[in-house]
C-alpha cells in the first residue's frame, strides 16, 4: 500500500512541477510579446536612461581639473626632459667611442677613395 501512495505522491509532484514549467513558459511568451519593436519608443527610453545616467557623473570641479593638468604637464617635462638627457648621453658615448677607436667607426670620414682598393677582376664578378 506504501507503493501505490507513494506513486500517488511522485505524480503529484511532477505534475506541479510541470505544471510550473508551463507558466514559466507562458510568462517568457508574454514577455517577449510585450516588447515592441516600435523605434520610436525605443528611442524614447534610451533617452531617458541616458538622461538618468548623465545626472549620475561627478563632473570634476574647475579647481581640480586645473591640478590635474599642472601635474600632467610637469610629468611629460620631466619625462621629456630624461629622455633627451640619456639620447644626449647615449649620442656623447658613441662619438667618444668612435673617436678613440677610429676603425670600429663605420662613418668615419677619414676613408678615402685611394684607401679603397677596387680591381677590374672584383667589378666585373
Amino acid at each position: 500500500m506504501s507503493d501505490k501512495s507513494t506513486k500517488k505522491k511522485d505524480d503529484k509532484k511532477l505534475a506541479k512541477d510541470t505544471k510550473g514549467k508551463k507558466d514559466v513558459k507562458k510568462s517568457a511568451a508574454k514577455d517577449s510579446s510585450k516588447k515592441s519593436l516600435n523605434p520610436i519608443k525605443s528611442v524614447g527610453k534610451f533617452v531617458r536612461e541616458y538622461k538618468s545616467e548623465i545626472k549620475k557623473i561627478s563632473w570634476p570641479t574647475v579647481k581640480d581639473t586645473t591640478k590635474n593638468t599642472a601635474i600632467t604637464l610637469a610629468a611629460i617635462l620631466v619625462v621629456g626632459v630624461f629622455i633627451w638627457a640619456l639620447d644626449f648621453g647615449l649620442s656623447s658615448l658613441r662619438d667618444l667611442a668612435f673617436e678613440k677607436i677610429p676603425e670600429w667607426s663605420i662613418f668615419s670620414d677619414d676613408v678615402s677613395d685611394s684607401d679603397v682598393d677596387v680591381s677590374d677582376s672584383d667589378s666585373a664578378k
